[in-house]
């Protein structure tokens, strides 16, 4: 249907059905609606009022109830007494055995090797004055021969030498008696020539008698000296040609080598055949029967027991051997402290002689063996483990159920103990359980003894209630 032109367009057009609906009503269904909210409301309300007023009657009738008290929180921890007493630690290290005793044997002559020992082998064992080796000896017999017969004919010469001086002294007396009787008679004839009885010839023919006489008596004296001198000469022939003897029987004697002591071989170079040198190393000995075990204390260590009543030297020390899983017991001796100072080991050298010992494993020298050196001797010390100890100094020492520090002096430690030397009671007990946050007056409880009066129960055994909790 086509509109004019003059009708409203778009949505405020209307249709015929439109025109003839009735108009909506607004007037009592509005009414009704708002009254029937404000009692939905007010009914709320009225519930939630009542509701409070119940809820406060019923606590109100509820009876009263008390909170359980709280309880201080003690720890359990373990404790040990203190027993005053002499205590001696032990210092544990560990050392070397040497051999205090060792040799390497060099032939004082050379030659030929024809005889070796059945033994002379490394690791066998030699007894003192067993040939080890002998060399061919032809040659210093030789020498010993020709020595020999030197000797003999310097004794000869000697023995002439002597016959001659006891002639020349016999002479010189025949001459001194001689000489007498010409200055006799020259006297009388000079006594003579004064009462005209001789001539001056005559007594001139005397002197010159004396004058020979005299000559002869200094020619025999010289004689003598010459043929003493001849005999000092051939008696330090005779000297030096004893020595040379005595150096060829050596020699011969020295072509056996023996053993100097009873001990193990550690080398052997010779060989039957074999050409040794002199002073060439043939056989290297040692005494198992005096081994040392070295070992090194620290400066601290040394300071400590060198202050001690009983002196380090003669201290008596244990050794431990371990091999092939087996610990072998074995005992030595302090015999001596090195002379300087082990700078590269940062300590003292001290040296232990081993003792006799029946172990079925014998001891060798460059073994690996542990030390227990007896330490000072600390009087009326107390001995607690080392977890007692916190820092270098402290202690807690338990008293009314709880924890108090305690300075102490530590004298030194022995395995998993310190040794305290001052600073404890006698009797009193110390805490030996390690915490992490101990301090003074935490409480605490040695589980198996009665805590003290006033002590709340142990941690782990129960917990304080809660409030609004019954108990």
């Amino acid at each position: 249907m086509l509109k004019s032109l003059h009708e409203p367009r778009g949505d405020a057009a209307t249709t015929d059905g439109d025109r003839d609906r009735p108009p909506p009503a607004t007037g009592p269904r509005t009414s009704v609606t708002l009254a029937r909210a404000i009692v939905q409301a007010a009914l709320m309300l009225a519930i939630l009022a009542g509701s409070y007023v119940v809820m406060n009657r019923l606590i109100a009738a509820a009876p009263e109830r008390t909170a359980r008290p709280q309880f201080e929180v003690s720890l359990p921890v373990a404790a040990t007494t203190v027993a005053l007493a002499d205590q001696r630690p032990t210092v544990r290290l560990y050392g070397e055995v040497a051999s205090a005793r060792a040799i390497d044997i060099r032939p004082a002559v050379s030659g030929e090797v024809t005889e070796v020992h059945p033994d002379l082998s490394a690791g066998q064992s030699v007894a003192q004055g067993e040939v080890l080796f002998a060399i061919d000896p032809f040659d210093l017999e030789v020498a010993l021969a020709e020595a020999r017969a030197n000797l003999a004919q310097t004794e000869a010469t000697i023995a002439e030498n002597r016959a001659r001086l006891a002639s020349e002294r016999a002479q010189r007396d025949i001459a001194e008696q001689q000489l007498a009787l010409a200055r006799t008679d020259l006297e009388r004839a000079r006594q003579l020539s004064e009462n005209g009885t001789l001539t001056a010839k005559q007594v001139e023919d005397r002197e010159l008698i004396v004058s020979q006489r005299e000559q002869a008596v200094s020619q025999r004296v010289n004689n003598i000296a010459i043929e003493q001198a001849r005999l000092a000469q051939q008696s330090a022939v005779r000297d030096r040609q004893q020595l040379g003897v005595q150096r060829a029987r050596r020699n011969l004697e020295d072509s056996r080598v023996r053993a100097p002591f009873s001990g193990v071989v550690r080398s052997s170079t010779v060989e039957v055949g074999r050409i040794v040198a002199a002073n060439d190393v043939a056989v290297a000995l040692y005494d198992d029967t005096a081994l040392d075990v070295r070992f090194t204390l620290t400066d601290s260590q040394y300071g400590r027991i060198a202050t001690d009543t009983d002196p380090l030297i003669g201290r008596q020390v244990d050794i431990v051997w371990t091999v092939g899983g087996v610990d072998y017991d074995y005992t030595g001796t302090v015999t001596r402290i090195g002379a300087d100072i082990a700078a590269d080991r940062g300590g003292v050298d001290v040296f232990a002689r081993l003792a006799p010992s029946d172990a079925p494993v014998q001891l060798r020298p460059g073994a690996f063996v542990e030390v227990a050196v007896p330490d000072r001797l600390y009087r009326n010390a107390a001995r607690v483990p080392e977890t007692a100890l916190y820092g270098t100094d402290t202690v807690y020492v338990i008293a009314d159920g709880a924890l108090h520090s305690r300075e102490v002096t530590l004298g030194a430690f022995d395995g998993a103990d310190a040794i305290i030397s001052h600073g404890l009671v006698d009797g009193e007990r110390v805490l030996t359980t390690r915490l992490s946050n101990v301090e003074d007056g935490l409480k605490v409880t040695v589980p198996g003894q009665a805590p003290p009066e006033g002590d709340g129960p142990v941690a782990g055994g129960g917990r304080p209630a809660a409030d609004g909790e019954e108990g």
